[in-house]
C-alpha cells in the first residue's frame, strides 16, 4: 500500500493501484510460463476490474491515480516455478489489499469487491495448490 486506507477515497486508490500492479506483474509472469494462458486470463480479469474501479472513481467525482510506468515485483521471476510462486504471492497480496479496503469502499460496491477478494483467493490456490485459511486472533 502506498498510503494507509482511512476512507473511501484511499480505499479506492489502493485497490486501483493494486490492480495496476497486478496487470504489470502478470505480464512478467506470463513471459516465463510454457503456457501463459492462465496468467493472461488473470491479467484480463484485473484489467476488467481496473475499468470497473475507474468507473467508480468517475461515479463519485474522484480523480483516479494514474498507473506507473513500471512496478517492483515482490519476488524474482526467472523460470516457470518462480513465475507460479510470484503469481500466488501476487494474489495473496491482493487479498490483503481487498480485505483491508473492503470496510471503507462505498457500500454500493462492497459486494462486488468482496467477490473479487474471493476470486483472488481462488486464483492463489490455482497457482500454488495451497489453500490458505484465515487464522483467528487469539
Amino acid at each position: 500500500m502506498s498510503t494507509p486506507v482511512i476512507d473511501e477515497r484511499t480505499a479506492l486508490e489502493d485497490l486501483l493501484e493494486s490492480s495496476y500492479g497486478a496487470i504489470y506483474a502478470y505480464g512478467v509472469i506470463a513471459a516465463y510460463l510454457a503456457d501463459p494462458d492462465q496468467a493472461l486470463n488473470a491479467m484480463a480479469t484485473y484489467r476488467k476490474h481496473r475499468d470497473e474501479l475507474l468507473s467508480t472513481f468517475d461515479e463519485f467525482g474522484l480523480t483516479a491515480p494514474p498507473a506507473r510506468a513500471a512496478y517492483l515485483m515482490n519476488s524474482k521471476v526467472v523460470d516457470e516455478p518462480s513465475a507460479r510462486a510470484a503469481a500466488s504471492m501476487l494474489e495473496e497480496n491482493a487479498i490483503s489489499h481487498w480485505a483491508n479496503a473492503l470496510f471503507f469502499v462505498p457500500q454500493q460496491i462492497q459486494q462486488r469487491e468482496g467477490k473479487f477478494l474471493q476470486e483472488c483467493a481462488v486464483r492463489s490456490f490455482e497457482w500454488s495448490g495451497i489453500a490458505v485459511a484465515f487464522s483467528s486472533a487469539d
